[in-house]
């Protein structure tokens, strides 16, 4: 029997569910109190976190061999509320052409 052989993890990302805080701005005229009504948008993003500090996270959506695509960068006074959903880990062979052809 065959000794399946172990492939290298080049990469490991953690993928999140986050809900935050987005400024909102109008260009249509409307009365001031219909203007005092308005609130700052709820916005959800998903997606692998690449980095983060004290002032932000950094998401990211797509992801080749050594780029990432789709980058969100969100200040962290602007979430609301944050979910890890699960973990994925990247080998060289997940971006090689010949892993996936005919």
């Amino acid at each position: 029997m065959g000794t399946k052989t172990k492939l290298e993890v080049i990469n490991k990302f953690d993928k999140y569910q986050v809900w935050w805080i987005d400024h909102i701005s109008h260009n249509t005229w409307k009365s001031i109190n219909d203007a005092k009504k308005d609130k700052p948008a709820i916005c959800f993003t998903e997606g692998y976190l690449l980095s983060k500090n004290r002032h932000c996270h950094n998401f990211f959506m797509s992801i080749s061999e050594d780029e990432i695509g789709e980058e969100m960068i969100i200040y962290n006074k602007n979430i609301v509320k944050i979910k890890k959903i699960g973990t994925i880990e990247f080998t060289k062979e997940d971006f090689e052409f010949e892993t996936y052809k005919d």
